[in-house]
This record gives structure tokens, sequence and C-alpha cells, in this order.
């Protein structure tokens, strides 16, 4: 999948520079380009340095509220 692809399915939309920054230190990677983040779903799009693109996603159990487990896909540029 690529970065277009992944933005389309997911409904990613551009990060501002501020929350890019804070995000990027939450998620020790070099840069966050794209989020959604809706009540239990989480998308990001980040580039780390020598490692590529990936697609973060993770999602909060309704029930429990506790995150099911973050998958990292990595994506082509």
């Amino acid at each position: 999948m690529t970065v277009e692809q992944a933005v389309k399915k997911y409904k990613l939309e551009p990060v501002n520079i501020y929350t890019a920054k804070i995000k990027a230190e939450e998620l020790n990677v070099d840069e966050v380009l794209y989020m959604n983040v809706q009540k239990n779903k989480y998308a990001y799009i980040i580039r780390d340095g020598s490692r590529g693109y990936f697609l973060y996603k993770d999602e909060k159990s309704m029930y429990t509220k506790l995150y099911k487990g973050l998958k990292m896909i990595p994506l082509e540029p």
C-alpha cells in the first residue's frame, strides 16, 4: 500500500506543525505526516528516518477502555 492509498482508505488529514511535533515525540518517530483520531480509533502516517514510512493504527475497546494493540504497517512512498 502506498501513502496516498492509506490516506484515502483511513480518511487521514494533514497535521499542523505544532501537533505534528508533539505527536512525533509521543510516538518516538521523526515526523508525523497525517492523522485521524476518532472516539476509539487512531491512525497516523509517520516517517522514521532509515526505516521509511509506516501506518500506525490502534483501537480502544469500548468495554475495557484498553487499547487492542498498535499495528505498524510499512508503506511505500
